[in-house]
């Protein structure tokens, strides 16, 4: 009998290790770490296909559930496809939660019942343009991990043309970079502050003071956004001009 009830004991304990009180199929997202307006994660189909989530160069293809492992496989598109493979463990499965570790961190994930729409949401340009009457101006860009680069470029009516590069960093959902230009024959360099918004860039505008090394905003935290350039998000032309 007191062998019985250890076993039983054993069985109990094993069970609880990992809550599951619902279904782990489906889709289920999480906040994005430098943008939390937008959502990331995946979605486990019962015929064992699974598909990322406003993952960037992560493609997912499958998934299987090992005891209290969910193991999803798939393509890292970088240099070239190389297969992926990610190992997590289920912590608890309820109807609208689930909860992940890998390599000691644990994820929170809801459940969503349209994925469709988080990724209309997130669409993904590095092209941008801003088009007012005569005025126009145009921005590419390249973000890998937090660190820009790209260009940019102004075209006012009557007035010269910019054209230079950007380097810079994201913090959260703004772009701070350093715009490195030629007009009238002389190289210039003025700090450049966009704002995220929607699927665009907002650039902002303040005082500026002259430093050594170029133009800088005298106090970013009263920059003026509500009057900004609006760029809007593009398909790149096969050619930058």
């Amino acid at each position: 009998m007191k062998k019985y009830a250890f076993f039983l004991l054993v069985i109990i304990f094993a069970i609880s290790c990992t809550k599951e009180s619902g279904s782990i199929t489906g889709s289920w997202v999480t906040d994005m770490q430098d943008q939390p307006q937008h959502k990331q994660g995946f979605t486990l189909k019962d015929d064992g296909k699974a598909v990322a989530i406003n993952l960037g160069t992560m493609t997912y293809e499958k998934w299987e559930k090992q005891g209290d492992l969910l193991i999803i496989s798939g393509k890292r598109n970088t240099e070239g496809q190389k297969d992926m493979i990610d190992t997590l463990k289920i912590i608890s499965v309820e109807d609208s939660t689930l909860v992940l570790e890998k390599n000691g961190q644990k994820f929170s994930y809801s459940k969503t019942v349209k994925p469709e729409k988080l990724v209309t949401d997130f669409e993904i340009y590095e092209c941008f343009v801003y088009k007012v009457k005569k005025d126009s101006a145009f921005l590419h860009i390249n973000v890998a991990d937090s660190i820009v680069t790209g260009e940019l470029v102004y075209a006012f009516f009557e007035k010269d043309k910019n054209r230079g590069k950007i380097n810079g960093t994201m913090r959260g959902d703004t772009l701070l970079a350093n715009y490195t230009f030629v007009a009238e024959g002389t190289e210039s360099t003025r700090e450049v502050v966009f704002l995220k918004k929607g699927t665009g860039w907002l650039e902002g505008f303040g005082e500026v003071v002259d430093q050594k090394d170029g133009v800088v905003f005298k106090n970013r935290s009263k920059l003026n956004f509500r009057k900004g350039l609006y760029f809007k998000g593009i398909k790149c032309p096969e050619m930058i001009e």
